[in-house]
């Protein structure tokens, strides 16, 4: 291996570098403490600075040590800590003698300084009883000085080690600590998904208030994610930066295997300052393991580990295999994941019977990674997930309009509905990363992908076809065969750069990046009504097929983006923006034209939009930070929208395209307070969004010459949400290496539309909900269980929009979750869920159902259900 597992510890645990503060930790622990990757760019002298004295002077909590340098200049330092030293490197520096302080202080046994290499001094300052002296900097017109504070072995042996700071890379687009950020932003790693028993999306925000997946019961499943109150394809999904295809009329977008996880982040609000269009909501981005961190497992140049899971809700049964390994040099690196799953329909505790289905998921992840040294690396992706789903569809039994304008009336009744679904995501990706500790470009990353998806919808209805008119009635057996698509594929490139810098005082770590990339999307259908005798009729429902509800559409985006994290101080600073540019370009083919029949003109679309940001993190102290962040956020008018165009004669309308919708925007406000002590660490966070210019569907009158209803997409919706999260969870033990902790989270939103005529409540806002758990971890980590208890309130009536729709009462839910290791090989997962068998609604899965609707019963969630993993690695 190139790097090892220091050096990775080094390159990503940051903390900001003017106002240093190097907490106590144990002494094996080694790692950079500045907010630039390992790495600050040196004052551009062409020869060493002289360093002509250093002067100590001791002070009522530690050590004020000043730097003299011959021209008076202030040095560029890098901090960190190597067993029980404070490490203080000084670039681009030399002095001529050699410095030994002996115990200066009564917590500091001694203090040198050195030139290395003809290149930077080396200082470290050695603390008493494994401590580590924390150092900050002391800001003045010229030299260096430095206050030493003390530590002393008790504070140093309760504090947890520093190689357990939670990192965010997707906030910033590099990592920064999660107390450092200014947003607030969810993280669940590979083994929260392991140890809970994650099955996919809507499991993995099964513990997460306020953000949630809903759920299609009766056919297609896991929805969306849902953060904040806005969903859909206004949440950017992607995995490893590459967009996730569409949801496209309630057909999801779960495309993942959660076996290839490393981890998950999700920022909650805008995020388009960095990514763009569609993360007017926020951005749930997927980060799959690299060849490196299954070999880091045991430190070995190969590993292979195989899980196998049974979930008691669904019968379904997972298997996954992974197999890594790499050259003797350790440049050669390659992984491939493969999992096979099987199950059936989710139970429900109503006990009604469901729509049966059979579902069967097929995945194969590859990675083959090229280290040409420890600054340059190269990596290709291919990624392949096919899902299939047959269902019998008892929900669409019965009787069904075929066409309700007269004189003629036809009906179908059905009696035998079963359907086939496919889906299908492919991709291919190139990634270059480079590195350097020195110079004026610290980091660049270079991506080019192609990615291909498919859903494919096959449903086959038996029946009687019903017609009713000016002649007798008649009644013949027809079978209705539907196929209808849904294909989006994406090519791309992103290059992103980073360079790290000082102005005066104040150090800046700034990430600029061009995106570009094209979607094409297209919906084709097709239509057959078979009769008795053998003949076919491609006139369905007042619709000639085949036809598209939309021409095949290109959409084509440009993104420059720059962001600047300043550190000065206790205070960081993190200003950005993005400028994005869209093409829509329509491709009228034969089967739109034939659904298009009134030739509605369909125009290409092009714009863009400016989205900034700008974040403040204030440190009264190292432990907490409060902050504030403003941002923009920007989703350009969607293909359907923009473009459809249709007529329906059996039902009367017709859909008009827009070429003139304006890009969807927001302006996002949050405050908050976060900290993490030895014992505690916390958030609180308060949020106001609004929304402009939402895209919706709205009536804009009738036809004069046949009467026909018109609609069309128009930005009409403008709304608001507001609310208050919290998260908390208390150790009893300091060290968190054993023992018991209480962990709580809680959301609250409400949200209003203010477009039409007057306020009305927005109906994506989930009710209040908090989690509140009780975790206990064994010495040497060799079991632990969780008891977590969920509860989430009764949607309240006058907070829904609509006339006679369902709203769910409130419900409590408790769940056991275990986890035993038997050897660093073997570890076994329990979770026992819903243990009171609650009968229970989720308002995201039943949103807009009515009180009276017959399949209501079909949506209540599982009642007592169990799920074991069986995890081995070698």
């Amino acid at each position: 291996m190139l790097k090892t597992q220091i050096q990775i510890i080094k390159d990503t645990l940051l903390i900001p570098l003017i106002f240093f503060t190097i907490e106590p930790v144990k002494a094996e622990n080694r790692l950079i403490l500045n907010n630039h990757n390992n790495s600050v760019i040196a004052q551009n002298n062409e020869n060493l600075e002289e360093i002509t004295d250093i002067i100590f002077n001791e002070t009522e909590t530690g050590l004020e040590i000043t730097i003299l340098t011959k021209s008076g200049k202030s040095l560029v330092p890098i901090i960190l800590t190597e067993n029980n030293n404070l490490i203080i490197e000084l670039l681009e520096a030399k002095i001529n003698y050699e410095l030994n302080e002996i115990n200066p202080t009564a917590n500091i046994t001694q203090i040198t300084a050195t030139t290395v290499n003809d290149s930077f001094v080396r200082m470290v300052i050695t603390g008493k009883n494994n401590t580590i002296p924390q150092a900050e900097i002391i800001p003045t017109d010229n030299n260096l000085t430095f206050a030493i504070r003390e530590t002393d072995a008790t504070t140093a042996q309760n504090f947890p080690d520093i190689s357990d700071l939670t990192i965010t890379i997707t906030g910033t687009r590099t990592p920064r600590r999660l107390l450092d950020s200014s947003s607030s932003i969810t993280i669940i790693d590979s083994q929260q998904i392991e140890r809970q028993l994650v099955q996919d999306i809507r499991d993995l925000v099964r513990y997460e208030p306020g953000v949630s997946v809903g759920r299609n019961a009766n056919r297609f499943g896991n929805q969306d994610f849902n953060i904040r109150g806005i969903d859909g394809n206004r949440v950017l999904l992607q995995v490893d930066g590459i967009r996730v295809p569409d949801n496209y009329v309630g057909r999801g977008r779960d495309y993942f295997n959660l076996e290839t996880i490393k981890r998950v982040e999700i920022i909650k609000g805008p995020a388009s300052a960095l990514y763009g269009s569609d993360a007017i909501g926020g951005v749930v981005s997927f980060i799959t393991k690299d060849p490196q961190d299954y070999l880091d497992t045991f430190g070995n140049s190969f590993y292979t580990s195989g899980q196998v899971t049974y979930d008691t809700a669904d019968e379904s049964v997972s298997v996954t295999g992974v197999i890594a390994g790499e050259d003797e040099e350790g440049k050669l690196q390659f992984s491939t994941v493969a999992t096979y799953s099987g199950g059936s329909a989710l139970k429900t505790a109503s006990g009604v019977q469901v729509n049966p289905q059979d579902i069967t998921d097929y995945s194969i992840t590859s990675k083959l990674v090229y280290n040409f040294d420890d600054n340059n690396s190269l990596k290709l992706t291919g990624e392949f997930l096919q899902g299939t789903t047959d269902t019998i569809i008892l929900n669409e039994i019965g009787t069904t309009p075929f066409n309700v304008r007269p004189p003629n009336l036809v009906f179908f009744d059905r009696q035998n509905v079963t359907a086939t679904d496919t889906r299908n995501r492919n991709r291919f990706s190139l990634d270059y990363n480079y590195e350097n500790e020195t110079g004026w470009l610290q980091n660049l990353n270079a991506k080019f992908y192609y990615q291909n998806a498919e859903i494919k919808e096959e449903k086959i209805s038996e029946g009687i076809q019903q017609s009713f008119g000016r002649g007798r009635p008649s009644f013949i057996p027809v079978v209705r065969d539907e196929v209808n698509k849904f294909e989006q594929d994406v090519i791309g490139g992103e290059v992103q750069l980073q360079s790290d810098f000082m102005t005066g005082s104040a150090s800046h770590r700034l990430v600029y990046g061009l995106e570009v990339f094209n979607t094409s999307t297209s919906r084709p259908r097709d239509n057959t009504l078979i009769f008795p005798d053998g003949s076919i009729s491609k006139f369905v429902i007042g619709e000639e097929f085949p036809n598209k509800t939309f021409p095949d559409t290109d959409t084509l985006r440009l993104g420059l983006y720059v962001q600047d994290e300043i550190e000065i101080g206790q205070f960081s600073i993190i200003p950005g923006i993005r400028w994005d540019y869209f093409s829509l370009n329509a491709n009228e083919d034969d089967d739109f034209r034939r659904i298009n029949v009134d030739n509605f003109k369909v125009e290409n679309r092009n714009d863009s939009a400016f989205s900034p940001k700008i974040g403040i993190v204030y440190k009264p102290t190292p432990e907490l930070a409060l902050y504030g962040q403003y941002a923009r956020g920007f989703r350009s008018p969607p293909y359907d929208d923009a473009n459809i165009g249709f007529t329906n004669f059996a039902f009367g309308y017709a859909v008009l395209p827009n070429a003139n919708l304006k890009p969807e925007t927001s302006n996002s406000f949050e405050i908050g307070i976060r900290g993490a002590y030895p014992s505690i660490d916390f958030s609180l966070a308060g949020f106001y969004n609004d929304y402009q210019d939402f895209i919706d569907n709205v009536s804009v009158g009738t036809r004069e010459s046949d009467g026909f209803s018109l609609f069309q997409s128009q930005n009409i919706d403008s709304a608001e949400i507001y609310g208050v999260e919290a998260k908390a969870e208390y150790f009893f033990n300091p060290t968190r290496e054993d023992g018991v902790s209480i962990i709580a989270s809680l959301a609250w939103a409400e949200g209003n539309n203010d477009s039409g005529s007057g306020s009305v409540p927005l109906n994506s806002v989930n009710p209040f909900e908090a989690v509140l758990g009780l975790r206990y971890k064994a010495p040497e980590d060799r079991w632990g269980t969780d008891l977590i208890g969920t509860f989430v309130s009764a949607k309240n009536r006058s907070r829904i929009d609509g006339d006679d729709l369902f709203a769910p009462n409130g419900y409590f839910l408790l769940d056991l979750l275990g986890y035993y290791n038997f050897s660093k090989n073997a570890s076994l997962n329990v979770g026992l869920f819903n243990l009171f068998n609650s009968e229970y609604y989720v308002w995201s899965d039943v949103r807009g159902l009515t009180n009276d609707d017959p399949n209501l019963k079909r949506f209540a969630p599982p009642g007592f259900n169990a799920a074991v993993n069986f995890v081995f690695r070698f």
